[in-house]
C-alpha cells in the first residue's frame, strides 16, 4: 500500500528540470534567507546579472525560506568564492551553498527535491500511468485526491477553485455551470486524451462531491481538438 500512497501525490509537482550543459558551465545555488519580505529575489538576481550570469530557473520554498537558482556561469567575470561573499553580504541571507558542473551534456539539479507542502513526492509522467486507469484502487486514490483538494479550499467561486486540477497536471481547466450541470473543459497537448478524460472523471467526482456537498454523476463527455469536456450532474 506504500506504492498507492505515493501515487496520491504523483500529480502534484514542483519539478527540478534537466538543463543542457554542453560547452557550458552550469551551477545551482541554494540560499537560505532569514525572513520573507519584498525585494529579496530582486536583490539576489541583480548580483548574478551584474556578473554576466544568466539565471535559467528559480524556485522558492517560502515555508522553509529557501531560494534555489540554476544559472549559466559560462561568461561570468567573478570567482565563485567572491560571488558567494557578495550573496552573503545581505542581512537577510543566512547561508549560501552551491555546486558547479562544467561541460556535461546535462546538469540535473540535486540540491532540491520535488515536494508538496514540504513533503517529498513521487513524480510520474501521465502517459506512464495509462495501465493503472483500470485499477479500482488507483481510481479511488485519484477521487480521494480531488476530495482532499476541495476540503482545503474555501472562500472563492467554483470557477476559480476548479483550476486546482490544472495544478495537478490535468491540463488548462475552464468551467461552465448551467441548470444543475457542471461542465469542466481541459485542454492539453497530451497525445492520448483518454488518460486526461479518465483522470478528470475520478478527480472531479471527488472534488465536486466535496465542494458542493452533494453526489455528482457524469452525464456527458466530448472531444474538441486538444480539449476534453466532462459534464457532471449534481444530484439532489
Amino acid at each position: 500500500m506504500i506504492f498507492w500512497g505515493w501515487l496520491v501525490e504523483a500529480l502534484y509537482r514542483d519539478l527540478a528540470l534537466a538543463f543542457e550543459g554542453r560547452d557550458k558551465v552550469l551551477g545551482e545555488f541554494l540560499i537560505k534567507f532569514t525572513a520573507d519580505r519584498p525585494g529579496i529575489l530582486a536583490a539576489l538576481s541583480n548580483v548574478f546579472a551584474d556578473h554576466g550570469i544568466n539565471i535559467l530557473n528559480i524556485s522558492v520554498n517560502r515555508s522553509q525560506l529557501l531560494l534555489h537558482f540554476v544559472v549559466d556561469l559560462t561568461n561570468t567575470d567573478v570567482a565563485l568564492n567572491d560571488l558567494e561573499k557578495e550573496l552573503r553580504k545581505f542581512s537577510f541571507v543566512e547561508w549560501v551553498r552551491y555546486r558547479v558542473v562544467e561541460k556535461e551534456v546535462f546538469m540535473i539539479p540535486s540540491m532540491i527535491m520535488p515536494t508538496f507542502k514540504d513533503k517529498q513526492v513521487l513524480i510520474l509522467e501521465l502517459e506512464r500511468i495509462k495501465d493503472l486507469l483500470t485499477n479500482p484502487d488507483f481510481k479511488r486514490i485519484i477521487r480521494d485526491l480531488g476530495a482532499y483538494d476541495a476540503s482545503a479550499l474555501r472562500n472563492s467561486n467554483l470557477s476559480e477553485l476548479i483550476k486546482m486540477g490544472q495544478f495537478r497536471g490535468l491540463g488548462k481547466i475552464t468551467l461552465i455551470e448551467r441548470n444543475g450541470i457542471v461542465s469542466i473543459r481541459s485542454c492539453t497537448e497530451l497525445n492520448d486524451k483518454h488518460i486526461i478524460e479518465e483522470l478528470m472523471i475520478e478527480y472531479y467526482t471527488g472534488f465536486l462531491s466535496q465542494m458542493l456537498k452533494s453526489n455528482v454523476e457524469v452525464v456527458n463527455r466530448s472531444y474538441d481538438g486538444d480539449c476534453v469536456s466532462i459534464s457532471f450532474k449534481v444530484l439532489k
